[in-house]
């Protein structure tokens, strides 16, 4: 089920909306802050960070060191999607990025960005480039997932470098799906389509709206032209909450695989999963027993994986 249309309240008074996640990220969502402040000029914009309950201080500091930044603070951790929701909700520019708190500006990305848009209105979803800490390209999915890459996944045989060379030249062009921390796309796009759907807690929902979006007719453009620096995961890797994050993200992608694929490769990625998660468990019991388990050897999360049922289409 897609998400209801929504109608904002007032027309757009600025260009450029930035809305930031973040969870338990404070050192870094305030670098990422900073490199906003610097380097984004000659454009109307604002920021709105929202924060999911962090336990960092990660409000008060934001609010101390950056007070024209916008915080939406949640008493709990309601998911990427649904935070990114409050803060379209609360948005006034025409185009609205979805930035990751792990994230660098080096140049006027923004600026760049708005500027392109302006001049392809064909286009309503757009991604930017992606480099690592050494300015170094990372792999952007520009193609949808099969339901053999997904089994691939599973198996632990996808290999994500091999996307920079599917990739091809780094020229902007038309996309069927993008990824990656700099997600950008207009305000009319919401209002045909819908926000993001709030059944994903945490991945899959940027190729879920670009799927809507082209059953809609719009376009989706990657425009290296302007890259971003991330720090790869950095949001996400954290100990403390690794279960959940693994658990949320094995959810999301069964309720991906329902929104889909067919039936018949549901139950074969349903199976391979019970498959892994099987093998998992037998083994980090052995690892239990020879005293030589590590913290990625829990009991209760692969048993609590194994029986885990899916997440149906349309709940939330």
């Amino acid at each position: 089920m897609n998400s209801p249309v929504f109608k904002f309240s007032q027309p757009a008074e600025l260009d450029m909306t930035i809305i930031i996640v973040s969870f338990n990220t404070r050192e870094i969502l305030l670098r990422c802050l900073g490199s906003i402040k610097k380097h984004t000029q000659d454009i109307s914009y604002e920021v709105i960070v929202v924060d999911n309950a962090s336990e960092d201080g990660t409000v008060d500091a934001v609010v101390e060191l950056f007070p024209e930044v916008e915080v939406i603070a949640n008493k709990d951790n309601r998911g990427f999607s649904a935070a990114n929701n409050q803060g379209i909700i609360a948005s006034k520019g025409r185009k609205i990025a979805l930035l990751n708190p792990d994230t660098l500006l080096t140049e006027n990305s923004f600026k760049k960005i708005n500027d392109f848009l302006e001049k392809h209105p064909d286009f309503s979803i757009l991604g930017a480039g992606i480099v690592d800490e050494n300015n170094q390209p990372c792999p952007i999915r520009l193609w949808e997932d099969r339901p053999q890459d997904a089994a691939l996944k599973i198996l632990g045989k996808y290999n994500p470098a091999n996307e920079l060379k599917r990739m091809g030249p780094k020229l902007a062009r038309e996309a069927k799906v993008i990824s990656g921390c700099c997600f950008v796309i207009t305000r009319d796009l919401v209002e045909t389509i819908g926000m993001m759907d709030e059944n994903y807690f945490l991945y899959n929902e940027e190729d879920d709206l670009c799927r809507r979006a082209r059953k809609k007719g719009k376009r989706i453009c990657f425009y290296p032209e302007t890259s971003v620096q991330h720090l790869l995961g950095q949001s996400t890797h954290q100990d403390r909450h690794r279960k959940k994050v693994i658990v949320e993200a094995y959810q999301s992608n069964l309720y991906f695989y329902s929104k889909y694929y067919s039936w018949g490769w549901n139950i074969i990625l349903r199976v391979l999963y019970k498959a892994v998660f099987l093998a998992g468990l037998v083994t980090s019991a052995l690892r239990h027993l020879l005293g030589t388990a590590s913290a990625d050897d829990s009991l209760s999360l692969k048993v609590r994986l194994l029986l885990m049922p899916r997440r149906k289409v349309g709940t939330n």
